[in-house]
């Protein structure tokens, strides 16, 4: 006992001393670096996850500062204001560099530059047009826009006058959907400065001086070394559930597989696939501005396809879903401006909406032709002959389900309406229609 209790503590020994071995190693690593962070594509909760992230490491760590490599077409007012918050209260100095050549700080990104202790941009970049409007980029009504322009235009005006950034010019960007080029912003004093490259940066802010949360940081770029903040494997994996084209695809396998499960139950794989599929669409909704009676279209479609399976709706619950599926997933990213600064940046291919519309389409086809098959086959003749002949409940009736005969799934009600469970032997007592009416083998018929 006394040698394994030697032994736990000789590990736990070990284990603290690399712990803080690696903490001064970590320390003296980065203290005198700068932190490249890269910030591409729409600002979104992830977006806002990682940055917060960086800032608390870099403090931490007491880095000279951060870099921020900044193209973005603009993003969801949640997640910018949350960004700004945490520039303002960082006690790192923090730069942001719109670049390379032919980007943009649209909309959202406006405000991160406006936002930063020192801003930079390359040749040929752009900023602005940060007023706000509907997801479709479409203008707001007049009682609406009025109400988000005066919001945004306040959040603007305090960023600048705290910067010490043109109050007015930067204004106009959500007034008046202002935007201007790199030489334009820097004339106008909405930037610091205009860089070919982040060398030619650097070199200009060696002995800068900023006015941090903390008090003045002096910026010395003569021997310092630059190190990327990578985002880490949850930020990954949110940024590719949030791309929309991705997260419609889910839901639609999602949709399918469930549909699938009820049909045939017992399985589990569709039913496995189809919650996976449907939490990770809304893991990813989590990131996009959902227009969520959009979302109840999609379920309510998903319900019209399982009434489809359990009866004879001759393919009209089947088109009616549809339908609704096609129109939800049109609709999906729009939120009536509740994110005002995002534009039309998340929108749904129609390449792929058309898609699935179209597979769906064929799909409702193909059931339409088995049904009115098994319309044609089910004449009272051919009822008459499966009468006494024997079947297996797939679909609990309750009293409607689904029973196998043979090779061939047939809509069927319990006789009685008694409930029968999936599985259990049934033999066909009567028809009613295109129904069958069955009763359970080990019962009087």
């Amino acid at each position: 006992m006394s040698k394994l209790r030697l032994v736990a503590h000789i590990s736990i020994s070990i284990v603290f001393t690399l712990a803080i071995l690696s903490h001064y190693i970590g320390y003296a690593s980065t203290k005198n670096d700068l932190m490249v962070l890269k910030v591409n594509g729409p600002i979104k909760p992830s977006t806002a996850d990682y940055l917060e992230r960086m800032i608390a490491k870099a403090e931490s760590n007491e880095s000279t500062g951060i870099l921020i490599e900044l193209n973005t077409p603009g993003g969801m007012l949640d997640a910018t204001r949350r960004i700004v918050s945490s520039f303002l209260d960082s006690n790192v100095p923090i730069i942001t560099y719109v670049s390379p050549s032919g980007a943009r700080a649209g909309s959202a990104g406006t405000f991160l530059v406006a936002a930063s202790h020192i801003a930079a941009m390359a040749p040929t970049t752009n900023i602005g047009a940060a007023s706000p409007v509907l997801s479709d980029g479409s203008d707001l009504n007049k009682t609406l826009a009025s109400k988000a322009t005066q919001d945004t235009a306040a959040l603007m005006r305090s960023i600048a006058e705290t910067r010490g950034r043109n109050v007015k010019a930067l204004e106009a960007t959500v007034l008046n959907a202002k935007a201007y080029s790199s030489e334009e912003a820097l004339e106008a004093h909405i930037i610091d400065y205009i860089a070919e490259d982040r060398d030619q940066l650097l070199t200009i802010l060696d002995g800068e001086t900023v006015e941090t949360k903390s008090g003045s940081k002096t910026i010395s770029t003569a021997s310092m070394n630059l190190y990327e903040g990578k985002r880490n494997w949850k930020e990954k994996f949110l940024d590719a559930v949030g791309d929309p084209n991705i997260t419609f695809i889910l839901l639609t396998i999602g949709s399918i597989a469930l549909t699938i499960e009820f049909v045939s139950p017992g399985i589990l794989v569709g039913g496995f696939v189809g919650l996976l599929a449907t939490a990770l669409a809304f893991v990813g909704m989590g990131q996009l501005p959902v227009n969520w009676f959009a979302m109840v279209l999609i379920l309510a479609a998903l319900i019209l396809f399982v009434i489809e399976t359990q009866g004879a709706g001759i393919g009209l619950f089947a088109i009616g879903g549809t339908i609704c599926f096609g129109l939800g997933g049109f609709l999906l990213y729009g939120d009536f401006g509740d994110n005002p600064l995002q534009g039309n940046i998340f929108t749904l291919s129609m390449w792929l909406l058309g898609l699935v519309i179209l597979v769906l389409s064929v799909l409702v086809f193909f059931l339409i032709l088995a049904l009115r098959d098994s319309i044609a086959r089910g004449s009272p003749s051919n009822y008459s002959t499966l009468i006494g002949s024997e079947g297996i409940v797939k679909t609990t009736l309750n009293p409607n389900g689904t029973v196998l005969v043979g090779s061939e799934m047939w809509s069927a009600t319990s006789l009685s309406n008694l409930k029968i469970d999936s599985g259990r032997s049934v033999v066909i007592s009567n028809y009613d229609g295109v129904q069958l009416i069955v009763a359970e083998k080990s019962k009087e018929l």
